[in-house]
Order: C-alpha cells, then sequence, then structure tokens
C-alpha cells in the first residue's frame, strides 16, 4: 500500500471534491462555528474547494467520538473568496463495526 504523501494524495483529493458536489460532505457543528467565527460562506467552500491542489494527511483521528480506527484527519489550505488564506481539515469516517467507508466530513473552515 502506498503511503498518503505520494500518489494517494490526488486520489483522496479527488474523492473529497466528488463528494463535495455530490453534497456528501456533513459540517460538523465546530466547522459551521469555524466558519460563523471568521466570516465565512459556503461560497468560500466552494471556491476553495474547486481550487484544492493538495492535500496532507494530518493524523488518525483519536476523539472519543471516532467510530473506526481509519478514521483520518487530512488538511487542505488554500484561499477564500476575498483572497483570504483558509485551512480546511476533512475527516474519513467508517463504520464501526463493519469497517466500510460512510462518509467525508468537514471539520474545519477557518482562515489562517
Amino acid at each position: 500500500m502506498t503511503p498518503i504523501g505520494t500518489e494517494l494524495d490526488d486520489l483522496v483529493l479527488k474523492r473529497i471534491q466528488e463528494a463535495y458536489l455530490a453534497r456528501k460532505i456533513r459540517k460538523t457543528k465546530d466547522c459551521l462555528n469555524d466558519m460563523d467565527k471568521a466570516e465565512l460562506f459556503e461560497a468560500d467552500v466552494e471556491k476553495f474547494m474547486m481550487d484544492a491542489d493538495s492535500i496532507e494527511k494530518a493524523m488518525p483521528a483519536t476523539s472519543e467520538r471516532a467510530s473506526h480506527p481509519d478514521n483520518t484527519h487530512y488538511v487542505i489550505h488554500g484561499t477564500s473568496t476575498k483572497g483570504f488564506a483558509v485551512c480546511c481539515k476533512v475527516c474519513s469516517n467508517y463504520h464501526p463495526q463493519t469497517g466500510a467507508f460512510i462518509e467525508w466530513k468537514l471539520t474545519s473552515f477557518t482562515r489562517k
């Protein structure tokens, strides 16, 4: 298996972008709060997602609510519609018993 940080980066980013376009990325309450505080809107998320060209694996998801050890946080950097540097954290979410992929979650979207 190829580790993140190599050939899989483009595949992971493409899957996240496809999920966004299909409206299959759920924003967490923390993400919505981040956006509100940073005065960022859905147009910013859309521009950011469609312009993204790189992604970094940040860490496995280790929160108490993490349902599966394969859940992983990814970080994407970019710009808002007004040109501000922004950072997005996306988490993969797998079923706790079956290990089947469930969804991508946008866990943070804020200014850098």
